[in-house]
């Protein structure tokens, strides 16, 4: 009898001090994230194989997204791109201060249907985001340039190509995808290390567990090697 408690005390102690690292590491990720500033984009796909509904948790998980950041204009900036045909700016880096009016615009994202023109989406970003015109900072201010795509399929144009242009202009970019989306165009897309920056869940009811994992990986003050 005393043996069994004595194991089964033991198995409480190791699942709290599991549970309590995963905490701690959380809360790092977090100090992280208001520490570093960023220019971070949000690319979206809003093809017609997402369909509505699952495109409403897509809103949600980006206005849960930017709580982990410090949203202010001389802190961390953010922008969404949609895109389904051609890419669509929904608000620029310049557009928002707080992250409550981020958060209220991150839930007025319009939702398309179409084609899935990934590749056309990138480029748009990399040419009309990341610049100062629309409130990207300068690259010798030291801003990390940061993208987020996500999408849950294939796409119907190229994205090696206006990845590498990506990578050229500073950006980093995080590939998440959903569902039937391919690992080896999440890789094309992806900043190096790609195992560091390509993300995928079998379903949206997953993409929330995805937000910690991300977390963590984006908000590391150095970019890995």
């Amino acid at each position: 009898m005393e043996l069994r408690l004595g194991l089964r005390f033991s198995l409480v102690m190791v699942v709290l001090a599991v549970t309590l690292s995963g905490e701690r590491v959380d809360a790092q990720s977090r100090a992280g994230c208001k520490n570093v500033h960023y220019d971070l984009a949000f690319i979206l796909d809003t093809s017609s194989s997402v369909g509505k509904e699952n495109f409403e948790k897509i809103r949600k998980w980006v206005a849960n997204m930017v709580e982990s950041f410090d949203v202010g204009a001389e802190k961390t900036r953010v922008a969404v791109v949609r895109y389904s045909d051609r890419p669509t700016l929904e608000f620029n880096l310049g557009r928002h201060k707080t992250l409550a009016e981020v958060q209220r615009a991150a839930g007025n994202i319009r939702y398309i249907g179409g084609n899935t023109m990934t590749g056309d989406a990138i480029s748009y970003t990399t040419q009309n985001i990341f610049v100062e015109r629309n409130g990207a900072r300068a690259r010798a201010k030291g801003i990390q340039r940061v993208a987020i795509l996500v999408t849950d399929g294939r796409s119907q144009d190229y994205v090696l190509e206006p990845s590498k242009e990506a990578a050229k202009a500073g950006i980093r970019m995080f590939a998440v995808g959903i569902g039937e989306a391919l690992k080896v165009e999440l890789e094309e897309i992806a900043a190096e290390p790609k195992n560091a920056h390509v993300f995928h869940v079998a379903d949206f009811n997953a993409i929330d567990k995805l937000r910690g994992r991300l977390r963590r990986r984006l908000c590391e003050s150095k970019r890995l090697k």
